[in-house]
């Protein structure tokens, strides 16, 4: 076993249980590419749109038996086949969404495998189809020598991610210090920045089949960083990091690193919010520039336009699934506030967590973006079952941010 909070046995049938459903989700494709060819149509949705599904279905059971194959000490050679069909399940999802974790592993895993390289040049497509903007993402496709053409300063999920950058560049300065570094961010850092993914009490839940930073193995891999510290880690699959050593990946200079000014994707820092001053006491001068920006468009865009825009930057599809949904929950026009708390909570600014977790436990995690400032934790209070908390400098007094009503925790 190599997660000793997995029941081997739960595992083991989890497993055998998916192999027959991604057997009998093959033979379901089969059948309806048949009935395509022959202008059957048996079923209320098209046949096409069922085929997408079944396809991202079976990945998301090949990448559950990944994990779990990992997690109760099988062969690292099991794994390879469910990688490889993995990646031809996610070739054909259509216009289906991946995921950003799930990209990242699969790149990830990728790499720990030594997979050729036509194979990591497929799962790039499917970044660029996805239109994902992350410096990880970026740097291991870089990495891979597939002509991958920049890496971008953007994370997707800046906490734990961003601590990444810091690994890197330690490394062109001191090994030693780096592989300290990453020691502390797999110990101390990764897992507790996801908890807002509900990971905490994952483990207490059937189905539990183990969380694996493939990607950190895969940087100390491409880095050839010292990771025998990290040979215990619960989460640190040291093996597999280890499985394979014959592929030498491109070290990448501090140069490479594109700084992207699109403000729709990234924050330059540009001081001051013109729409609304008064924010500037609790929104971090990183972020001026997009608040700045959303409160314009809000105003000025139709709840179309404004879905599309920001359905994917602030993750409005997640909250809203259909824009029908969204124009509903907007015709009195006020939605403004809630809509900067989800833009800075995909951020990283604002921590999102179920209304059964104590924000105490996370509070040491949370990022202080406020210098030297002297800070105090505020909640944002919505209309949810989540809670929604920031680090804000102490001498702020602001109870209403449009009609999010905020209060000191």
């Amino acid at each position: 076993m190599r997660d000793h909070l997995c029941i081997e046995e739960k595992c083991r049938k989890g497993i055998e249980y998916n192999k027959e459903f991604i057997e009998e989700n093959r033979e379901d494709i089969k059948n309806l590419e048949e009935d395509n060819k022959n202008g059957i149509q048996r079923y209320p949705n098209d046949n096409k749109s069922i085929i997408e599904e079944t396809y991202q279905t079976n990945f998301l059971y090949e990448m559950k038996n990944i994990r779990a194959k990992y997690s109760i000490g099988e062969n690292i050679s099991t794994i390879e086949e469910d990688f490889h069909n993995a990646i031809t399940d996610l070739e054909n999802i259509g216009n289906k969404e991946v995921g950003y974790l799930n990209l990242l592993w699969m790149i990830s895993l990728g790499i720990l495998l030594e997979t050729d390289k036509e194979n990591i040049v497929r799962l790039s497509k499917l970044v660029e189809k996805e239109n994902v903007k992350d410096f990880v993402i970026d740097y291991l496709l870089y990495a891979c020598d597939i002509g991958w053409p920049q890496i971008t300063d953007v994370y997707f999920k800046e906490n734990p991610y961003s601590a990444t950058r810091e690994i890197i560049e330690l490394t062109q300065k001191d090994k030693r210090e780096a592989s300290r570094r990453m020691q502390s961010y797999m110990e101390k850092e990764w897992f507790k920045g996801h908890y807002d993914y509900e990971w905490k009490n994952a483990h207490k839940e059937h189905g539990y089949v183990g969380f694996w930073s493939f990607e950190t193995a895969a940087l100390a891999k491409i880095l050839e960083l010292d990771d025998n510290s990290l040979s215990e880690d619960n989460h640190y699959p040291y093996e597999l990091a280890h499985y394979k050593n014959s592929v030498k990946f491109n070290q990448i200079s501090r140069s490479k690193y594109n700084y992207d000014n699109d403000v729709e994707e990234i924050d330059n820092g540009k001081e001051g919010i013109e729409n609304n001053p008064l924010l500037e006491k609790i929104i971090p001068i990183k972020w001026h520039l997009f608040v700045n920006k959303l409160i314009n468009d809000y105003d000025v865009l139709d709840d179309s336009d404004f879905y599309e825009k920001y359905k994917k930057i602030i993750g409005l599809d997640r909250v809203w699934f259909l824009l029908q949904d969204y124009m509903k929950e907007n015709e009195q026009k006020n939605l403004l506030g809630s809509l900067i708390v989800f833009a800075l909570t995909e951020k990283g600014y604002i921590l999102q967590l179920d209304y059964k977790e104590d924000v105490e436990e996370y509070y040491s995690n949370m990022k202080n973006y406020w210098n030297h400032l002297k800070t105090k934790l505020v909640q944002f209070i919505l209309n949810s079952d989540q809670n929604y908390y920031a680090i804000v400098p102490v001498d702020t007094k602001i109870e209403k941010m449009y009609e999010v009503t905020i209060k000191e925790v």
